[in-house]
């Protein structure tokens, strides 16, 4: 029986540029994003931005009970979803977790795998949503394993921040829908043509095939639970896309699953 209420699953289907494509960065390994996209996909080097962090969101300070809310994962993957509030569940996050977040999704996205959110025009913009236990120790060499790192937000925070090759934003306190946690901004180097098949790799299930990429990052601890709130864009992005992928972030609210 459908877990969905309320917002209707029938979307329009991928643009036939985009068929058999995945988002930039989603690894070619891991399971929910090739069930959900596919192919490998290549990446244009990513515009930087300002290393601030966005207003805090203040939407809803607490969870609320789900109600009349569908679950991202229950809507078509790869094609365009109907704008509007969606449960997501993080890549790699346990199902059973008491708190999910909720994304407000515009007009115009596509699903991925029920952990986020794609824009298939120009810029390839997306949100997804992580639960990370573990970085590479170097992106970029081939004797590189992934680490695990401590449970908390500083950790993970810390622990991408030292990875060598790249530039990072000194982490700073944001809140979001109520929960606290820290954001910082990641870059990957001008040059990875060396790298291990061309792929720069932050953690499991993240990694990109193209130079010079950006990640805007919020991390936050909800109730124990380290979720990751991974935002990148290509550069035919303009200013306001890049905003409306910000306010999918900053405006996300939390919901308390039934019988939790």
């Amino acid at each position: 029986m459908s877990r969905t209420i309320g917002v209707g699953r029938h979307c329009d289907a991928v643009p036939a540029a985009q068929r058999g494509k995945r988002p930039p960065g989603w690894s070619r390994a891991h399971p929910r994003a090739v069930r959900a996209l596919g192919t490998t996909f290549l990446m244009a080097a990513v515009a930087g931005c300002a290393a601030e962090p966005a207003e805090e969101s203040g939407v809803e300070s607490a969870p609320t009970t789900a109600v009349d809310v569908p679950l991202l994962e229950e809507q078509p993957d790869g094609g365009q979803i109907a704008p509007g509030r969606y449960v997501l569940n993080p890549f790699d996050s346990d199902p059973s977790a008491p708190v999910a977040p909720v994304l407000e999704v515009p007009e115009g996205f596509s699903s991925i795998g029920g952990a986020g959110v794609v824009d298939w025009g120009a810029g390839y913009r997306l949100v997804g949503l992580w639960d990370i236990d573990a970085v590479f120790t170097h992106p970029c060499d081939v004797s590189g394993s992934p680490e695990p790192v401590g449970p908390s937000v500083a950790d993970l925070a810390g622990a991408l921040a030292a990875q060598p090759m790249r530039e990072a934003t000194e982490p700073v306190p944001v809140t979001i829908g109520g929960y606290e946690g820290l954001y910082l901004e990641l870059s990957t180097p001008d040059d990875i043509s060396n790298c291990p098949g061309g792929y720069f790799r932050s953690w499991p299930g993240r990694e990109d095939n193209a130079a010079g990429v950006k990640y805007l990052l919020w991390i936050v601890d909800v109730e124990g639970q380290r979720i990751t709130f991974d935002l990148s864009y290509t550069p035919g992005a303009t200013p306001e896309q890049v905003d409306e992928l910000r306010e999918i972030v900053t405006t996300a609210t939390f919901i308390r699953r039934e019988g939790t």
